[in-house]
């Protein structure tokens, strides 16, 4: 069977091209549903690979992982890893925000009741759309949107609700997840932006290559180096690294090439409601009464910012107006 190439689809790609603001499809919201399944069950995975292992040597494990899945797939699918000059500056900047972002996460989760974190850093959604409205020309914040992350969000606070007012924590613990899941969400939509000109395998190849070394560097004079290893670590390590770090990472950053930030994030709101499920199937934690009202919640906030795609004359005209099929990545 002959590989598919992706060199000649390179060759048209310019940094900064538009984005149409193209409504998901009921195929594209399957996808995102899958994708925040797998992000889910990260959350008991490193749930009990911290209980073993330093936070950010643990880190630096997954994301070598992850990018050995992104070199074996472009590998195999021939597409071309180098950058020219112009793209060294935003790719560092990327990754710097990627670094910055999830150390703060780390410090914040210290500091505050698990069940805090969960929710503060699950509500970045709540802040694509701004970002998107002044970077990205095509992805305007529209009544739609507004709605469909509100009505979303509200489904969030019905699946935490009750931990979080009954969870501990400190205003600084607090204050350093919110700026984490602001941060994350401008990368979300940075990335949006730097991957109409580069290959979403090439981004997320130079985006861990450049971040490692920070993980590395923060583990080596942060933390101790106290490593325990068994079958359950590893198998947890393995599924942070290469199903997460690797094939999450690679299915998100390829639909952001396809569809705008801003209707794709609220689908993620679902990813604390898979971890919750996640959670209970292998830690035994408890299910609240909310999830299932949480989680209905969040797939109406889903269809609600995504509305003209279950119309089939709408989807026709925007497809007009695009011009082409999505592109395959």
């Amino acid at each position: 069977m002959e590989r598919p190439s992706h060199e000649e689809d390179l060759e048209d790609e310019r940094p900064g091209r538009s984005l149409s603001d193209r409504p998901l499809t009921l195929l594209a919201i399957f996808q995102v549903v899958l994708l925040t399944a797998g992000w889910g069950g990260n959350a008991p995975a490193l749930r009990f690979s911290l209980q073993h292992l330093p936070p950010y040597g643990s880190a630096a494990m997954r994301f070598l992982l992850g990018l050995a899945v992104v070199v074996v797939i472009a590998r195999w699918q021939r597409v071309p890893l180098g950058i020219r000059r112009e793209n060294w500056i935003p790719l560092t900047w990327l990754s710097i925000l990627f670094a910055v972002q999830i150390a703060l996460l780390n410090h914040g989760s210290m500091l505050t009741a698990a069940s805090r974190q969960a929710l503060l850093i699950n509500s970045y959604p709540l802040y694509v759309p701004l970002f998107a409205h002044f970077l990205l020309r095509s992805d305007r914040l529209t009544w739609n949107k507004a709605l469909g992350t509100s009505v979303a969000f509200g489904g969030i606070l019905f699946v935490f609700g009750e931990r979080f007012r009954g969870g501990s924590g400190t205003w600084i613990g607090d204050g350093l997840v919110v700026l984490s899941a602001v941060l994350l969400a401008a990368r979300v939509v940075y990335t949006g932006v730097l991957v109409q000109g580069l290959h979403p395998y090439t981004l997320l190849f130079w985006q861990s290559v450049i971040a490692l070394p920070a993980f590395v560097l923060m583990s080596l004079f942060t933390e101790p180096q106290n490593y325990r290893w068994d079958l359950p670590i590893a198998a947890s390590i393995l599924y942070q690294g290469i199903v997460v770090a690797g094939l999450c990472f690679v299915g998100w950053t390829a639909m952001l090439q396809k569809y705008p930030p801003s209707r794709l994030s609220v689908g993620f709101f679902l990813t604390p409601v898979f971890g919750a499920l996640a959670s209970y199937l292998v830690l035994g934690e408890p299910v609240t009464s909310g999830l299932a009202v949480g989680g209905l919640a969040i797939l109406a906030g889903l269809a609600i910012s995504n509305r003209p795609a279950m119309r089939k004359g709408n989807a026709l005209r925007i497809a007009k107006e695009s011009g082409a099929a999505p592109r395959n990545t």
